[in-house]
């Protein structure tokens, strides 16, 4: 009887699944900087979703859980291989010679190259608000820390985002003003 009931759980929550998955990849991507690890923790995700996808009590909090499962599952993989991981730096193959674009990939790529440089605890919230958009409760309860905790890693993490950015010296760079997402 579970069996089936996880099995119509799972064929309703589909769809949702599948909509949330270039946005799981992204954060994954963001936290490991690795695009087949990041693909692994994303399938991972859904797996563990659709497996237990009757102990879901409120499809309204579908994100905020999908997202627990997420973090849990790359909190899972650095127990495993450890704190010091070394992650290798990817050069974006999808670049186009237009100026505009190119401008706006340099900025992405500093944009990018900051964040990677953030300690984990702040790469991971910042990329949840600011990338996810999420609020300070749901990254409290994805992440299992107060909401003041929350609140002063992403303080630290935009006040250090906006130091590394203003360093580059770029003007585009420093036209640009970090969004506060609540």
């Amino acid at each position: 009887m579970k069996v089936v009931k996880n099995l119509v759980a799972a064929i309703s929550l589909k769809s949702e699944f599948a909509a949330r998955r270039n946005k799981l990849y992204r954060i994954a991507y963001s936290w490991c900087h690795d695009p087949a690890l990041a693909d692994d923790l994303v399938q991972e995700t859904i797996y563990k979703a659709i497996k237990n996808a009757s102990k879901l009590r409120d499809v309204n909090t579908l994100d905020s859980w999908i997202y627990r499962i997420l973090y849990n599952s790359w909190q899972d993989y650095l127990r495993v291989k450890g704190r010091n991981v070394e992650f290798v730096e990817m050069q974006d193959e999808h670049q186009s010679g237009h100026s505009d674009n190119y401008q706006q990939s340099q900025i992405v790529k500093r944009v990018r190259a900051s964040v990677e440089q953030l300690p984990l605890a702040l790469r991971e919230v910042v990329t949840l608000a600011d990338f996810a958009g999420f609020s300070y409760a749901q990254i409290a309860e994805i992440t299992e820390v107060p909401i003041g905790t929350v609140m002063s890693r992403l303080f630290r993490a935009r006040k250090n985002l906006k130091q590394q950015l203003l360093e580059f010296g770029s003007d585009e760079i420093s036209e640009f003003k970090l969004r506060r997402v609540k």
